[in-house]
């Protein structure tokens, strides 16, 4: 009876967690277009990547050896939930300024994006703690997570909040309240004191000493690549759906009034398809799951290309499907992977580490870098009293898919899979 409240309290904390970023991450980019920002949504994502580069590795530091994790984890969405505010506010003007979007949400960001890889270490902690197997129950957990993802996005698409700095209020109060359920959830104890550490371990750079672990090392390296294929989709699929608004034959379909809605499909994938993970990655090993995945995330982008709202529309819907194999077959099975490394001690830190290479790194440079070949291929143009985003799509989708295929390669060819567990870097 212990263990299932633990679970269902551990699945309502992630549940919120994902619900927050939900609320906003993937009609930002509908949103910044309709405004007339449609060539700047790629800086929006590299500052969260900038940002992922230091703070989840610091707090996961932090969580380690001085706070404890609930406590770090509540002053976290606390801090970013009234920074959120401040960007709701400020985009109730007719004509919002760039810095007064763009400063706000950046500093939230810094709190926020902490609380991903504070979460998971959080649920490991609690779980092992009471004897519960990780990886048999932790993707049942997660998978409240891609539901709360999917519920804050319908709530978004049918309130009509997609094109308003209404959904930054929304998610302002759902980060405010889980701040508040955090308080109330087991507290998890230190793992180590801090007493005599360096100022190098201090600050988190102690978490680069992970790399000494080979495959630990490649395998972050990888996820860099990985990380800025999810932050292509989360930027550009709802700005895309949304530009075939402005061709009459495509702007009264369900599909496109109701982008977001569609977008969601690919969340409701990665929520059935986690189920499969612990069978995956037992029958086919870390190695082969993740080639999968990066077969997918090309197939995704093929098949974004090739469709549209009416004669192409099962091409959109299967690309929707095939995200829930793109993401669940690295995100989480790799999240399981890095937690399988390291040692207790380290669990917080080596979340952190690998939040900060698909977060981080990923973001900052995969979007930097994708932001130029959608800058040349597609531009804004103002209908109807909104901006839009049009231009070649297609090749823009093309470009992505090719990439995602040369990782698929390259992981083939370099990743040595070993059964080892326990392994401190």
């Amino acid at each position: 009876m212990v263990v299932q409240k633990l679970k269902i309290r551990l699945s309502l904390m992630v549940f919120l967690q994902y619900a927050v970023w939900g609320s906003y991450l993937l009609s930002l980019g509908a949103y910044l277009s309709s405004i007339g920002f449609g060539e700047r949504i790629g800086w929006f994502f590299v500052a969260q990547g900038i940002v992922s580069l230091f703070m989840p590795a610091f707090i996961g530091i932090v969580a380690d050896k001085w706070i404890k994790p609930k406590r770090v984890y509540a002053l976290c969405h606390i801090i970013s939930a009234i920074c959120m505010l401040i960007v709701a506010l400020n985009g109730l003007n007719p004509r919002p300024t760039f810095n007064s979007l763009f400063l706000p949400y950046c500093i939230s960001t810094v709190f926020f994006m902490p609380t991903i890889a504070l979460s998971n270490s959080i649920c490991f902690s609690i779980l092992q703690s009471n004897g519960i197997d990780t990886v048999a129950v932790f993707p049942k957990i997660r998978m409240w997570g891609t539901i709360g993802f999917i519920v804050a996005m319908w709530v978004v698409n049918f309130a009509h909040l997609q094109l308003s700095s209404m959904q930054f209020l929304m998610r302002s109060f759902l980060g405010a309240l889980l701040a508040l359920y955090a308080l109330t959830l087991p507290m998890v104890e230190l793992q180590s004191n801090h007493k005599g550490d360096s100022i190098i371990s201090r600050m988190g750079f102690s978490a680069f000493n992970l790399f000494k672990n080979r495959r630990l090392a490649l395998f972050f390296l990888f996820a860099m690549a990985f990380g800025a294929c999810v932050q292509i989709t989360s930027g550009y699929v709802t700005p895309y759906l949304d530009s075939f608004a402005i061709k009459p034959e495509y702007s009264q379909l369900f599909v496109v009034r109701n982008s977001l809605f569609m977008t969601s499909l690919s969340q409701t994938s990665e929520a059935f398809l986690i189920l499969l993970l612990p069978i995956c990655i037992k029958k086919m090993g870390i190695k082969r799951v993740i080639i999968v995945s990066a077969l997918a995330w090309s197939l995704r982008y093929l098949l974004l290309g090739i469709g549209n709202p009416a004669d192409g529309v099962v091409w959109l819907v299967l690309s929707m499907i095939v995200y829930g194999v793109a993401f669940n077959f690295f995100n989480i099975a790799g999240s399981m992977f890095v937690d399988s490394e390291t040692k207790p001690e380290r669990r917080a830190c080596a979340q952190g580490m690998f939040m900060m290479m698909t977060n981080g790194f990923g973001s900052f440079v995969g979007m930097a870098l994708a932001q130029k070949v959608v800058n040349q291929f597609t531009f804004s143009e103002f209908v109807e009293n909104r901006y839009y985003t049009v231009g070649d799509w297609g090749m823009v989708w093309m470009i992505f898919s090719i990439f995602a295929l040369i990782i698929a390669l390259l992981f083939a060819l370099s990743f040595n899979e070993k059964k080892k567990r326990n392994i401190d870097g």
